[in-house]
């Protein structure tokens, strides 16, 4: 039937299913978002991840660093380019930079005021129209820094402890507090990994003074600004409240700050970090809000660490009210805030490049923000405790393992024990437990340190520090062992919907291990073999029970794919086994339950088998399993082998009088996966009895039968041998078999004598 012969309740039906099928929705649609707090439009085409990628991909993010590289110009005593030696910092370490971008000694530009031009806006030298404006570098000349956050290059912010970052968040306000004395803008940024254009493979980051108020924050500026006249009250605050309201692109939230996807995000997974209580400027946050900022930053950060399980790239900066001769001012309209711009897009080797439509037209997207919230949702408490095991290995003094007091390391390594009662600095005396020879004193000048070269097993024990005054310090224990190895990781599916990974040390460390268990759902082709849907999770893999080495998956999807991590975490590291899985590859079904094996009355050749499904399998008749079952006789070394049609099997090849042990496995009836481990063996013994009276008749009947065919047969036989035997040669033919019982004149064809 034609469009035009529809009926009108078809031609209804019809229009809500188009209706239906346009229906706009975000996650699958293009459109655009307003940024009020840059005052631009953002191009959103969630679409555009279902298109496959064979652009460039980038190397791996994951490469050895050195903890310490003398060539490394970041590095404690370090020699930069210009000359000067680094101290043997142990801390935060700033200084100005060797290249900066603002040059101290750079003349300024002739600018005289020109007619219809502001005072310091003029076109530049060699240039007489306004189409050519220079903004002049005021004296005096802005100054440009490097900070570093750590002495060692192999960690970065997420796996410093708490209170190191802490330190940084404290320097960050000195910076501000020094250099906005002086001049009306101060930046702080941080480009982590070669990715974002980082040079140097040490935790740092740079601050830029300028004498001007840079474009963003500018336009930061004017749309606060505005929105404080038109509102009553400073824009992000707002937007913080709603945010906190709609719970859509919520990331982390805390007691004084809260981590969210912008509604107007540009890169894929760009954040916004937000105080709680309105602040203008870093300086003006209280202990509580710098020690909670320290907490959110190590989370945030570990978060994208976790997201594909690399370190995670990014540029990250902070924004607040103008300073200098104008901080005075009223800057209410402004909130302090922190930018994060981290570049990955589908892996930790697909980027998000900002070209082609990005410089020509506006900024694009091709993930919601929802979306983007969303993959951050199962990190909350999965693989947090790398990051710490990683910070205590990176410590001089770890604390965060075993009991108060003990100290880990390893062998052949350099040592640094810390004496626990003492303020850091404080010169000590060190004594080995129950003996009194002095191992260092206060003139070493290492302060409460105490420093083992190369340390053995004979090392190992207790240490007692003590004051100048004689007081008892403290104590410390040294046990040694290896940092964590990957572990060995194998998953199993016993069901459809569920899948159990369980895992073992590939070598032993000697120190107390943990181990922290995630999932994620891979990315896999669509239906037309090109679409790509985005991968899902991670998620925690619950241990189960606590502290087994054993981790449970519910509600997972058979024709999908996982990634599973298992990484393995001491006070010296950490170590990941990643593991691709799919459940119709690993399923294995449990072992078939309840087998009896009973004898068959009067059949001592006769056993007879059965059992149920396992508990945990799916009951048929949705789902079913194929069994096998395999029996010998005791004291025998070989296993018969059968394959039933259901739950019981009749062996008929017993032997009479001897116990037989039987067992059963059972396999998907698709062939998926592999057979389970046979069940616990049962015994059974044929009968002994003798048969009944009815199969006794029965067996007597057969071998009548039997007999009278086979005479019948005897007989047939001996009559045709007689028949066809030849006659003497001379004597008289023999009459035939036949010749007696048939008179001659009634043959056929016989002549009328």
């Amino acid at each position: 039937m034609s469009r035009n012969e529809e009926g009108p309740e078809q031609r209804q039906q019809a229009s809500e299913a188009d209706a239906t099928a346009t229906a706009f929705r975000a996650s699958e649609h293009q459109h655009i978002r307003y940024n009020p707090l840059q005052d631009e439009w953002v191009l959103v085409s969630a679409h555009r991840m279902k298109r496959p990628w064979q652009g460039q991909v980038e190397p791996s993010l994951l490469k050895t660093v050195p903890r310490h590289d003398p060539h490394n110009p970041l590095c404690p005593g370090a020699t930069r380019a210009n000359g000067e030696v680094n101290p043997h910092y142990d801390g935060t370490f700033l200084f100005d930079n060797d290249f900066p971008a603002l040059q101290p000694d750079a003349p300024n530009p002739d600018l005289e005021p020109r007619p219809g031009l502001s005072t310091g806006v003029a076109p530049c030298p060699q240039h007489s129209q306004a189409l050519y404006l220079c903004h002049p570098s005021l004296p005096p000349s802005p100054p440009s820094k490097v900070m570093c956050f750590h002495p060692w290059s192999d960690v970065t912010l997420p796996l410093m402890s708490v209170p190191e970052i802490r330190a940084v968040v404290d320097a960050w306000a000195s910076v501000i507090e020094e250099l906005g004395a002086q001049y009306p803008w101060v930046q702080i940024f941080e480009n982590k990994g070669a990715m974002m254009g980082c040079s140097n493979p040490h935790p740092h980051c740079q601050v830029w003074a300028s004498s001007f108020l840079p474009d963003v924050a500018q336009r930061e500026e004017r749309s606060q600004q505005a929105y404080q006249s038109q509102h009553g009250e400073p824009l992000l605050m707002e937007y913080g409240r709603q945010e906190l309201l709609r719970k859509e692109r919520l990331v982390l939230t805390s007691e004084h700050w809260l981590v969210l996807v912008p509604f107007w995000a540009v890169w894929p997974f760009q954040t916004l970090l937000l105080p709680r209580r309105h602040v203008r400027r870093l300086p003006e946050l209280t202990s509580a809000e710098r020690d909670d900022l320290a907490s959110i930053m190590k989370k945030l950060l570990t978060k994208y660490d976790n997201l594909f399980e690399t370190s995670f790239p990014y540029s990250m900066g902070w924004h607040g009210a103008p300073t200098g001769s104008e901080a005075g001012a009223n800057w209410d309209h402004w909130q302090l805030h922190a930018h994060y711009y981290p570049p990955l897009l589908r892996s930790a080797t697909v980027r998000k490049f900002m070209v082609g439509y990005e410089m020509l037209a506006q900024a694009q997207r091709d993930l919601t923000p929802e979306q983007m919230s969303s993959s951050y949702s199962g990190l909350s408490r999965v693989l947090v405790a790398v990051a710490t095991a990683l910070v205590s290995a990176s410590s001089p003094c770890p604390q965060a393992w075993g009991p108060p007091g003990v100290q880990y390391g390893q062998p052949g390594r350099s040592m640094t024990l810390c004496c626990p009662g003492v303020t850091a600095g404080a010169p000590v005396s060190w004594f080995r437990d129950g003996e009194t020879r002095l191992l260092q004193g206060p003139g070493s000048g290492l302060g409460h340190e105490l420093v083992l070269a190369r340390a053995d097993s004979a090392d190992e024990g207790t240490y007692i520090c003590q004051t100048l005054d004689g007081a008892l310090g403290g104590m410390v224990t040294l046990q040694l062992g290896y940092p964590p190895a990957r572990p060995v990781v194998s998953c199993r599916a016993a069901d459809y919907e569920n899948f159990s990974c369980t895992w073992s040390p590939s070598q032993v460390s000697g120190l107390p291990t943990r181990y922290l268990t995630s999932y994620r759902k891979k990315t896999v082709p669509g239906a037309d073999g090109q679409r790509m849907s985005p991968s899902t999770g991670p998620w925690p893999c619950p241990q189960d029970p606590p502290g087994a080495a054993r981790c449970v998956v519910h509600g997972a999807e058979f024709w999908s794919q996982y990634r599973i991590n298992v990484t393995e975490v001491n006070p010296l590291g950490a170590s990941t086994r990643l593991l691709d899985v799919s459940l119709q590859n690993i399923l294995r079904p449990d072992p078939p339950q309840g087998l009896r094996v009973e004898s068959v009355p009067g059949y001592p050749r006769r056993l007879h088998a059965s059992w149920t499904y396992p508990a945990s399998w799916p009951r048929q008749p949705h789902f079913l399993l194929k069994f096998r079952l395999q029996y010998r006789p005791a004291q025998h070394p070989a296993w018969s082998t059968v394959e039933p049609a259901g739950l019981e099997e009749v062996i008929t090849d017993a032997v009479a009088g001897l116990p037989h042990a039987v067992r059963v496995s059972a396999r998907d009836f698709l062939d998926a996966g592999t057979w389970s481990a046979w069940s616990p063996e049962a015994w059974g013994t044929p009968s002994t009895d003798h048969r009944d009276p009815l199969e006794q008749m029965a067996v007597l009947a057969s071998l009548g039968i039997f007999s009278f065919l086979g005479l019948a047969a005897g007989a047939l036989a001996l009559g045709l041998w007689l028949r066809l035997r030849p006659g003497g040669k001379d004597g008289p033919q023999k009459p035939g078999f036949l010749a007696p019982m048939i008179p001659v004149d009634k043959l056929p064809g016989a002549p009328n004598l």
